[in-house]
């Protein structure tokens, strides 16, 4: 008799669990709301990637960047460069004409529209020139 008792319990609390899926279903669905407006996409919010390599060309809309990989090839990187786009070397601004072809260059960018738009560029200051001993 006890084990017929404890098989209806559980039974019953089957059944139970089973039914409460779709009420739980049916309330989360219907307590979201929709994003305030003027409120950012999760892809437009996105945190910024970045990438590192040698500059191989630069011009006021764009920027290539080659790096190597782990298996020793070589890698070409397009970027976007906007009006948003920060250009820094040595902490200071500077404009996409200043970038010279082997300069390093980080590259923080979003992927927007299927492209690498870059939102801030780094290059890495060269390093001073070895002091000549004086005679």
């Amino acid at each position: 008799m006890i084990r017929q008792l404890t098989a209806a319990i559980v039974a019953t609390a089957f059944v139970a669990s089973l039914a409460a899926v779709p009420v739980l279903a049916q309330s989360t669905s219907t307590t979201t709301t929709p994003p305030a407006a003027g409120t950012t996409s999760p892809k437009a919010s996105a945190k910024p990637k970045s990438a590192t390599g040698a500059v191989k060309s630069a011009s006021a809309d764009s920027l290539v960047l080659t790096t190597m990989d782990k298996n020793k090839t070589e890698k070409e990187w397009s970027f976007v460069l906007d009006k948003d786009t920060k250009l820094m070397k040595a902490g200071k601004p500077i404009e996409a004409k200043d970038i010279a072809a082997k300069d390093t260059a980080t590259v923080a960018y979003v992927e927007a529209d299927g492209k690498m738009v870059a939102k801030t560029v780094t290059i890495k200051a060269a390093k001073a020139a070895a002091k000549k001993p004086q005679p």
